[in-house]
């Protein structure tokens, strides 16, 4: 074992029912984001940057999506002879369904306990994918050693004016930075500060393999999130507070903002663009064409596009096609998508390899835009349909699509 040698673990057992449609067929770590990355590019940086060379990717389902982008993870310096990146899904009871199984996800890591002996690290860093992050890895574990702590947890502090809604967890942290309890942000008894748990911890591996076989041995089902969670509030644990750009992908107006907010650039500098770059997989396309009527402004827009209509405040993946006369404000189209003359988007995310086709107008709001499935071919829509319209059912020539009742989010 090789001293202050870390091994990695991207947890993608994260639910995805709060983020339908988006990810009705792909786990959050698959979706999109800022017209060229995925959610799992973050976390890998984060690991490799930090100079982790074994990497446990572990899953309920849909692989297939997550391999096809990752592959061996050369792009992020993992197809080497040493360590290297490993899959490992088990796809539960209910795992097709919501990506989380009713079993809990803690047996996937104890059927596969083998990979932290052959990893000879130890220490082992845990992440997820909904928290968007860039992190000094490094940095962390630093801070573990010179506190002596049993487990580090990442924080970040925020100062709210309510918190009602807030669905995540939040540590009480004492002035020594120890980690005093664990509770939903929304009972929080500091309404004026909010330490957010990031779910992103450090431990020595053979505390972590204990924790799992304990968990295990005492036939619990539940999530190695649930087991970490007892953990900093049975043992010593330390808080990392970290100070930048976070967002938690926990809805679809969740994601919406986060992609939105990249169109700033002193967040893309700060998530995407800074000290510790992110990557992501590499695909040589030729450059966007933008003609002679087409008109953008303060958008992000990928290779290999055809610009012909109007394009503010969005962002456009790879291979999206938008016509002449066209409108798309406010947006989030994805790749390979096609918007046809005369159209208007307003607050609109289209999946990947959409229609829409001429003359279609489609309004949605900032807090609730609407979003196209994957696939979908939309046709014409009655002028001034919003998101407080009736349901589509109710509307001649609407759409082509079997999932009618989720192209709308209604109040």
């Amino acid at each position: 074992m090789r001293r202050n040698k870390m091994c990695g673990i991207l947890n993608l057992t994260e639910s995805r029912l709060a983020t339908y449609p988006l990810t009705r067929h792909r786990p959050i770590a698959s979706l999109p984001f800022c017209s060229r990355y995925r959610l799992i590019d973050l976390p890998l940086t984060n690991l490799t940057t930090a100079g982790v060379e074994t990497i446990g990717v572990f899953t309920h389902d849909n692989l297939r999506s997550i391999y096809d982008h990752v592959r061996s993870g050369k792009e992020w310096g993992l197809d080497s002879l040493h360590g290297g990146l490993f899959f490992f899904s088990d796809p539960g009871a209910d795992g097709g369904r919501n990506g989380v199984s009713h079993e809990g996800d803690i047996f996937n890591y104890f059927n596969n306990i083998a990979f932290f002996d052959k990893s000879e690290s130890e220490y082992t860093v845990i992440m997820g994918t909904r928290m968007l992050c860039n992190i000094d890895v490094k940095a962390v574990l630093r801070h573990h050693i010179e506190q002596g702590a049993e487990i580090t947890v990442v924080y970040k502090s925020t100062e709210v004016q309510n918190n009602e809604d807030k669905n995540e967890s939040c540590l009480t942290i004492d002035e020594d930075g120890h980690v005093r309890g664990l509770r939903s942000c929304s009972m929080s008894e500091n309404m004026g500060q909010l330490f957010i748990n990031m779910d992103i911890y450090i431990l020595k591996t053979e505390l972590l393999t204990k924790l799992i076989r304990n968990a295990v041995a005492e036939s619990e089902h539940c999530n190695l999130n649930d087991v970490l969670h007892q953990a900093i509030v049975n043992l010593p644990s330390n808080g990392f507070e970290y100070t930048g750009y976070l967002k938690n992908i926990d809805s679809v107006e969740a994601y919406y903002q986060a992609n939105m907010d990249m169109l700033e650039d002193r967040n893309m500098t700060a998530l995407l663009k800074g000290s510790q770059i992110i990557h992501t997989k590499v695909k040589n396309e030729a450059p966007t064409y933008y003609s002679r009527s087409s008109d953008v402004e303060d958008s992000l827009i990928a290779n290999g596009c055809m610009i012909h209509g109007e394009v503010s405040h969005s962002v456009i993946f790879r291979n999206v096609t938008i016509e002449k006369n066209t409108v798309v404000n406010s947006s989030i189209i994805m790749q390979g998508s096609s918007i046809g003359s005369g159209a208007e988007l307003h607050y609109v995310i289209l999946d990947k390899q959409v229609r829409i086709e001429p003359n279609t107008k489609l309004v949605g709001t900032k807090n609730k835009p609407i979003v196209i499935e994957k696939n979908s071919v939309i046709s014409r829509i009655a002028e001034g349909l919003t998101t407080d319209t009736a349901p589509l059912k109710n509307q001649e020539n609407t759409i082509n699509t079997p999932n009618i009742e989720t192209l709308f989010s209604r109040k």
